[in-house]
């Protein structure tokens, strides 16, 4: 046991210091990655004229010199750096994984200042009443998530975030919904308060005009004391029987279940969007203490408040983790003598990988079944998943990271398992596909994603 703690103390300063992917050259100097310390965005929807427009001042550490990295989807009005005008440039990774945004200028080594403004249309709809907006986010596609309407950095890094909101030219009221602190200064101006362990994913933010939804609240009282909020909300129903109410009632059960297993709830609060009916419907999408849901994927999306969005996961080698927890709590916490596949490659993708693996959800759970059997005289994986939430609640790991974690729980050595089932080792393993895709993230229309709001 020694041995395994040794390591994973040396892993564990290692991984710390290496969470960010490798710099790679630039034209001029090198393009380096950086770590954010907070970020002030202003957007202001300007109802009369239907335009939204925002304004981003960001501080951040450089390590080492070079041409700073980070994402925006939308294109620049104006970028500044330090005071001094600049632009924003589109570069690839090396292997072509992904892209980022970098700016016209070689940066020395300390602190700097980014101002951004920029407008966005994503999930956005004006109408005569007011406006429907919201950061829908997703895991399955690549530059999915905050950086589809502000400048953000890579989901590696966790830093403090703040949204003011204002609503112009209308006379009609709009609520917010958030999973922030929010204080409302009037009825057009709000702000939002996010702590600092949120990344680019974390962040539920979704506005609309009052009345358009239905609201149920209640206090969930959590096994620690604490008295967590809860809101669940949605569109109101014309042929009875409320969403909302049902979410209420399942939200209850579900919070009481992960609290038994994981242990005490984390976030400040609980804000469930009630977008479907029974079943799966159109699946669901995770945030920080937060879900945008179909009845059928509540249970899972806050799961992903344990796993996810709370022990949070670096890049797309490591969101596997998550999903296939999650899936493993769906499929009634199985545990298997052997995974029901020969091998897969979820984990052993480019570092510049931002999306999970679909085989996390099929492949993944069935490899949680077959860490749950080998567990079974500690407590089985749900002791290591409950000692791990505790440990790494609103931290960033990777699949190293929870290797070693498991292997210093359980004194067992799993390099070949995870060699095997999770990085693929072999040409069949690498060919590999999900069995099915996942039903509770479908890929979700433009169409589809407009109605939501």
């Amino acid at each position: 046991m020694t041995k395994y703690l040794s390591a994973l103390l040396w892993f564990s300063l290692s991984a710390m210091a290496s969470i960010a992917p490798s710099n790679f050259p630039s034209n001029q100097s090198q393009h380096t990655f950086v770590d954010f310390t907070e970020a002030n965005y202003s957007i202001k929807y300007d109802i009369k004229n239907k335009k939204v427009s925002a304004y981003s001042v960001i501080t951040f550490e450089q390590k080492e010199q070079g041409q700073p990295l980070f994402d925006l989807l939308p294109n620049a009005t104006e970028v500044k750096i330090n005071g001094e005008e600049t632009k924003m440039k589109t570069v690839s990774a090396p292997d072509k994984t992904t892209s980022y945004r970098t700016i016209d200028k070689v940066l020395s080594i300390g602190t700097h200042k980014l101002e951004i403004r920029n407008s966005f249309s994503n999930n956005l709809k004006f109408e005569e009443s007011g406006v429907q907006s919201a950061f829908w986010m997703s895991d399955l596609k690549d530059r999915k998530y905050l950086e589809q309407y502000l400048p953000t950095n890579i989901e590696f890094d966790q830093y403090k975030m703040n949204l003011n909101i204002k609503f112009a030219n209308t006379s009609v009221n709009q609520v917010v919904y958030s999973n922030g602190d929010i204080t409302k200064a009037s009825n057009t101006e709000y702000s939002i308060e996010f702590p600092k362990y949120f990344t680019a994913s974390s962040m539920f933010f979704h506005t609309a005009t009052e009345g358009r939804f239905e609201e149920k609240r209640y206090d969930f009282k959590s096994i620690n004391g604490n008295v967590v909020p809860v809101i669940v909300y949605g569109k109101k129903s014309f042929w009875g029987g409320s969403t909302v109410t049902k979410a209420v009632k399942q939200s209850k059960s579900v919070l009481t279940e992960l609290e038994s297993k994981l242990g005490a709830w984390s976030h400040k609060s609980v804000v469930i969007y009630s977008a479907g009916g029974g079943g799966l419907g159109l699946g669901g999408m995770e945030y920080s203490g937060a879900t945008m849901t179909s009845l059928g994927a509540l249970g899972h999306e806050l799961t992903h408040s344990y796993f996810a969005r709370g022990v949070m996961p670096i890049d797309g080698n490591s969101g596997w983790m998550d999903e296939a927890i999650a899936s493993w709590r769906d499929d009634g916490y199985k545990s298997v003598k052997k995974p029901n596949f020969s091998s897969t490659s979820m984990a052993a993708h480019s570092q510049y990988r931002r999306t999970t693996d679909d085989k996390a959800y099929n492949q993944g759970s069935s490899f949680m079944s077959y860490l749950n059997y080998n567990l079974k005289n500690l407590g089985g994986l749900e002791a290591f998943l409950s000692k791990m939430y505790e440990k790494y609640t609103h931290k960033n790991i990777n699949t190293e990271m929870f290797r070693a974690e498991l292997e210093a729980f359980s004194g067992l050595n799993f390099e070949k398992d995870f060699n095997k089932y999770i990085y693929g080792q072999g040409k069949k393993a690498l060919k590999a596909k999900a069995e099915k895709k996942n039903p509770y993230h479908p890929k979700l229309t433009r169409e589809q994603l407009l109605d939501l709001l």
